[in-house]
């Protein structure tokens, strides 16, 4: 199918636009955490047509910037309709002419002011290749909206060249993982380490991971273990209009699983933590007694509450705390911290490395302590989720069989 730009003028003019809504779910809880809102052409005859026949033509001209201040207002509206259900986030994609001045910008914090709506509930999507295009300016324009609150989504993460420069430069809250990687991850190993180490450095930056488009159960659980935490694409739902996607989330569906990825992020954060401690302990006692250096050090935090272990532990990580196994962590890394704690103080009165190889022998028995009981939980974790992927999986494939459904 062709459309040209006349037809595209046509259609604004006609209001021929609207937006349809594809659910995200999180990993996490299982439930659905928002939306992408994506533009639908419709016809006077009921026919639909899609982004990928008319963006590309919308782009080459400046008939792009006028579909988005077409559509902003709609999205505003629909919003205030969404707020009335649930406080759930909308995405929305946006384009580098739509930042080449800061009128867009203002349009958007104003519409937010004017109307009530958080700007928390709302992502801009912005593909790499028109942050590298456009550079600065781009940038200038973007920063209000992250200041005012706004998330930034990184879309299409691992098609660009300089995906890694690009998040070093710019203030993105998440990366979405191009459905292409996700279609091939699980016949293709290079795939899948993109995947893992991908949500690796986002969980390191600090920043969430979206996969797009997830179309069966395998993907799904791959990604629970990988520690990706929200996820869309058609196993979920398909884009679907405002009246009926606020009837997808009033029906509360759950998604079954559990975050083992998380756990496994957490074991690698508690050895970060203590490579990052003793490395910073044992070139402190260098030092002379007296140096003022030893009062200094840069050390991580230093609670067991504040660490990262420590953030899912009292978090995510609750949803384990049906299990002796979880309990029985929250000692030895409390008690670790505890030692940890006790080393930095002895370093910073001038202790020297025989003084501190006590205590660091302690560390140490703590960590693995906790290592063990973290493996304990992944792998009951692991083998819970794989038997409910596999009865899952059984019962749909005899269902239409007449058989009857596993226990």
């Amino acid at each position: 199918m062709i459309v040209t730009e006349i037809e595209i003028i046509d259609a604004i003019k006609k209001d021929e636009f609207t937006f349809f809504y594809q659910p995200k779910v999180s990993l996490i809880t299982g439930r659905v955490v928002g939306a992408e809102a994506l533009i639908r052409w419709i016809k006077p005859d009921g026919s639909i047509v899609l982004p990928g026949v008319f963006i590309p033509v919308a782009e080459q001209s400046s008939l792009i910037t006028e579909i988005t201040r077409h559509m902003f207002p709609k999205l505003v509206n629909d919003l205030m309709v969404l707020q009335d259900v649930d406080t759930l986030s909308v995405s929305f994609n946006t384009s580098a002419k739509d930042f080449e001045n800061d009128a867009f910008t203002k349009t958007v914090l104003d519409s937010l002011e004017t109307f009530g709506v958080a700007p928390e509930r709302l992502q801009v999507e912005l593909v790499e290749t028109a942050a590298l295009e456009a550079g600065d300016s781009l940038k200038q324009h973007i920063l209000p909206l992250r200041q005012a609150g706004l998330g930034l989504v990184m879309d299409d993460f691992g098609t660009g060249y300089s995906s890694l420069d690009t998040l070093s430069k710019w203030p993105f809250t998440s990366i979405k993982l191009d459905q292409g990687i996700i279609s091939r991850m699980l016949d293709s190993d290079k795939n899948m380490t993109i995947v893992e180490t991908s949500t690796r450095m986002a969980h390191e930056l600090g920043i969430s991971v979206i996969a797009e488009g997830v179309e069966n159960s395998d993907q799904y659980h791959r990604l629970l273990e990988s520690g990706c935490t929200k996820i869309q694409g058609f196993w979920i739902s398909k884009a679907l209009p405002l009246d009926r996607y606020i009837s997808f989330v009033k029906a509360d569906n759950r998604w079954s699983g559990l975050p083992v990825g998380l756990i496994h992020m957490a074991s690698l954060d508690h050895v970060q933590w203590r490579r990052k401690l003793v490395s910073e302990l044992i070139k402190a006692v260098s030092y002379p007694k007296n140096s003022p250096y030893r009062k200094y050090l840069k050390v991580p935090p230093l609670s067991c509450h504040e660490c990262r272990l420590g953030q899912w532990y009292y978090k995510e990580g609750q949803l384990f705390r049906d299990r002796k196994v979880f309990h029985d962590l929250e000692q030895p890394h409390c008690q670790f911290h505890n030692v940890g704690e006790l080393l930095v103080k002895l370093v910073g009165d001038g202790a020297t490395m025989e003084d501190i190889t006590t205590p660091m022998r302690t560390l140490s028995e703590l960590s693995m302590e906790v290592m063990a009981n973290l493996q304990i939980l992944e792998n009951e974790g692991l083998s819970d989720m794989h038997a409910a992927h596999y009865k899952w999986t059984f019962n749909e494939l005899h269902f239409n069989k007449g058989e009857f459904p596993v226990e």
